[in-house]
């Protein structure tokens, strides 16, 4: 009797481990964000989408929450405890522009839905290529696609210990791209400098209706050729355009804010270009600059009194050429 009620205690057991067994490796079936309902509270579902943003993480508390959109809806993950020490010692924390498919409780508030993953292994990741694009096309791009753009630093702005906002330029088109080194596998990207040509990856995202790039990799990267203007056609239809020019210097001409000085080219033309304190005192040959150099100089178009000029941004905007 009592070998008999071993043996149905084990069956029993055996049955259990048996059902969590297939219950584990039987997929769930797809779950759209959008279908998610108040009654479902609590409910075990799976769900698929792409990371929009940077994850909120913190190795301290044990905390990683990130929010996903499937294209109906966007939903906030979260994890705890064990299942963040899994996904850390795995180097599995999702990056913007990641697709993700995740599995877990169903909690809803206020008609908000949010999802507790349970287990680091109801997490798994794809990270698509990222397609090289121009920076002026970046508005053209969805959000959360993964891009690669090449393009000059002209400001580093820090917002917080671990985070940074980079203005990027070519040519005309200016964005910002979003540097955070906040998660594990973003602590050891180097903040670039202004006046560096970079080439940054990562997903798009949007602020205040302007689109950026949420940083997930950055590499330095060869300059890009700034448009040559032939300086006879610079004219006021182009103020507030970014040309570049390349000419013989014919004038200096110091001013109480900085150095003017009147660039000649072969199309005939002559151009001022006006040079601040914290551009002219940045240039390496500002002392030794003289009649008949040769300069390349890149920046905004400008009119003042009626004559256009030329105002550059940066120390690395205006190069001495070697003479022909």
């Amino acid at each position: 009797m009592r070998l008999l009620k071993a043996l149905t205690v084990l069956l029993a057991v055996g049955g259990v481990i048996a059902l969590i067994v297939a219950a584990r490796v039987t997929p769930r079936p797809l779950m759209r964000i959008a279908a998610i309902q108040p009654a479902m509270n609590f409910g075990y579902v799976r769900v698929q989408g792409t990371v929009m943003a940077f994850p909120s993480f913190s190795a301290r508390d044990r905390y990683l929450s990130f929010q996903i959109w499937d294209g109906s809806g966007e939903l906030r993950v979260t994890a705890y405890r064990t299942v963040v020490d899994s996904l850390l010692s795995g180097e599995r924390i999702p990056l913007p522009g990641d697709r993700v498919s995740v599995e877990g409780t169903l909690r809803i508030r206020d008609d908000e839905p949010s999802l507790i993953l349970n287990a680091a292994d109801g997490l798994l990741i794809e990270t698509p290529a990222a397609t090289s694009v121009q920076l002026s096309a970046l508005g053209d791009v969805s959000l959360g696609e993964r891009v690669e753009v090449t393009a000059q630093v002209r400001r580093v702005r820090p917002i917080g210990p671990a985070l940074s906002v980079i203005t990027l330029r070519h040519s005309d088109a200016t964005a910002d791209a979003l540097l955070s080194r906040a998660l594990p596998a973003l602590a050891t990207l180097s903040v670039p400098e202004a006046g560096d040509w970079v080439t940054v990856a990562g997903a798009v995202g949007e602020y205040r209706g302007n689109k950026q790039v949420l940083v997930t990799a950055v590499r330095p990267a060869a300059a890009l050729d700034t448009p040559r203007w032939p300086i006879a056609e610079l004219n006021s239809d182009l103020v507030g355009r970014w040309v570049g020019i390349e000419g013989q210097v014919t004038d200096l001409r110091p001013f109480r804010a900085g150095m003017r000085a009147d660039v000649t080219d072969d199309s005939g033309g002559s151009i001022t270009v006006v040079m601040f304190d914290e551009i002219w005192n940045g240039l390496p040959f500002s002392m030794t600059l003289d009649i008949a150099d040769r300069l390349a100089v890149a920046g905004e178009v400008s009119e003042y009194r009626g004559r256009v000029e030329l105002i550059p941004q940066l120390p690395a905007d205006v190069r001495l050429l070697a003479a022909p």
